[in-house]
């Protein structure tokens, strides 16, 4: 397609510059029409382009090397057992911010039981997991009773 038929084919498109300038919804429909004239023009071009990348996945998937994992057969759970022990740190942490967000919503007089419930239910559950990941590590949980005497 020559730029002479593009060009035909958005001067045909044209609207009248007081509906443009009143209008926003004009607007967007006119460039609309003239981004869809543009890639009608450059649609063979587009299509070649995927049809080479969709033709090229196959032999770019049997190259050799390139692990996700890395060479250590620990990774995977290493990364597994960050990830749980960030999630606890950021769950306990949510019941905090959600204990404060209660507090102040009781100053200012809103409803404030469901976030300080969903606080300690929070706070409860990443108090639990991370027990649950001492005990899993075998690490001893001490319990100081002299509460800092």
């Amino acid at each position: 397609m020559s730029f002479k038929l593009i060009r035909a084919r958005l001067d045909a498109c044209k609207v009248d510059n007081e509906i443009l300038e009143r209008s926003r919804l004009a607007r967007v429909g006119n460039r609309a029409i003239q981004l869809a004239v543009i890639i009608q023009a450059v649609e063979w071009a587009l299509m070649l382009v995927a049809t080479f990348i969709i033709m090229s996945a196959p032999a770019l998937a049997q190259v050799s090397g390139g692990n996700i994992l890395g060479q250590d057969d620990q990774t995977l759970g290493s990364a597994t057992r960050e990830i749980i022990r960030y999630l606890r740190n950021l769950l306990f942490l949510l019941g905090v911010a959600g204990i404060g967000w209660g507090a102040v919503n009781y100053m200012l007089e809103k409803s404030w039981s469901r976030q300080i419930i969903g606080g300690g239910l929070s706070m409860g559950f990443g108090g639990i997991a991370s027990l649950v990941y001492s005990f899993s590590q075998g690490r001893a949980v001490d319990l100081n009773t002299d509460l800092g005497n």
